[in-house]
This record gives C-alpha cells, structure tokens and sequence, in this order.
C-alpha cells in the first residue's frame, strides 16, 4: 500500500501516543465514522495533499495562523506524518462496488453529510470484526482516498514534520481545492 498521512497538531517531545504525537486520538464525536465509547478512529489520507485538504480545507484563505499547532498544547505546530500499511491490511474498500452491493450501500451514503447514515455504516463494518479500519473518497476530490481506522497496530509512523506553507503538498492541496496561500510576511 502506498503511503498514508496525516496532518496534526505535533509537538516535538511527545511520545506518539500523547497529545502532540503522530498517533495521538483526540477526543471525538464530529467526525465521519467517530463512535465514541466503542472505538476511536484515526483518520489518514492516500495522499499528502489529501491530508492537507482534510485540515485546511474549511479556510478559504491559508495564512501562517492555520500552521499553529493546539492552544492546549503550549510549542506544538502543524505538521504531517507519513504512515506505512502494509499491503494485506484488512482495510473495507468502498470504492469496490462489489464491496458496496454486499453492504448494502449507496456511494451517496459513502458520501452523505449526515453523519447519523455514515457512522452507522461504520458501527456495522466495525462490529463485524473483519476490518481495521475503512477507505473512501475524498468530499475535497475522488482521486484522494481517506481512511479511517479504528485498529492501528498495523500502522507503522515513517517520518514527521512540520509543515510550511511554501510546501509542495499544501500548495497543491490549495490549488485543486481552490484555496488563496497567503504570501509571507515581510519584516
């Protein structure tokens, strides 16, 4: 499986499993397939630009305010990891319409912003015990995949760090989604 990334609010001496590390959870219940008090999920991308979208993408304009890291977490910044899957990870693909038709899914319910529809979906693939985790399209664009994964033992972190707006993939992720990068500040 190629790469997965993640952008997060990293802070440099966390253990990767605190607050400011790479596989850190934060406390949920807004997200797509979040089902707090049954598992949690940590959400990656295909794609370093997808991961970018995924964070930034409710910005309409990119400034260096968006690359500071939690509040809660006094030095932390933004930053991306790059996660390694291995290839036989049981991952429900539900791009696969063969996978759709034995669901007993729609792609708009994939897709949906009702949340209620999709993490109810999600409860289900969870309790079947046979998946770590799910796969979709990107709302942001098709050709980026996100993940959501409620085991991560298989996960392996690659690399870490701090993200710039002068970023290739946070360019990128501006340009297919539209997004103004503002310019750096001048002294």
């Amino acid at each position: 499986m190629p790469a997965l990334f993640r952008v997060f609010p990293y802070l440099a001496s966390a253990k990767v499993t605190d607050p400011g590390g790479a596989f850190y959870v934060p406390r949920q219940g807004a997200g797509r397939i979040d089902s707090p008090g049954a598992y949690s999920v940590l959400y990656l991308s295909n794609a370093a630009e997808g991961a970018v979208a995924e964070a930034f993408g409710r910005f309409p304009e990119w400034t260096q305010s968006i690359l500071r890291g939690n509040p809660a977490l006094p030095g932390s910044v933004r930053a991306i990891a790059q996660f390694h899957l291995d290839e036989d990870a049981p991952v429900c693909d539900l791009d696969d319409p063969t996978q759709l038709l034995a669901l007993g899914l729609r792609p708009s319910d994939v897709v949906s912003r009702n949340y209620d529809t999709t993490r109810a979906w999600a409860r289900r693939l969870h309790d079947q015990r046979q998946w770590i985790g799910v796969k979709w399209w990107s709302f942001y664009n098709p050709a980026w995949y996100s993940f959501g994964f409620w085991d991560i033992r298989t996960l392996r972190l690659e690399a870490v760090r701090p993200l710039r707006l002068s970023d290739a993939e946070v360019l990128e992720a501006a340009r297919t989604i539209v997004r103004r990068v503002a310019p750096p500040a001048t002294s």
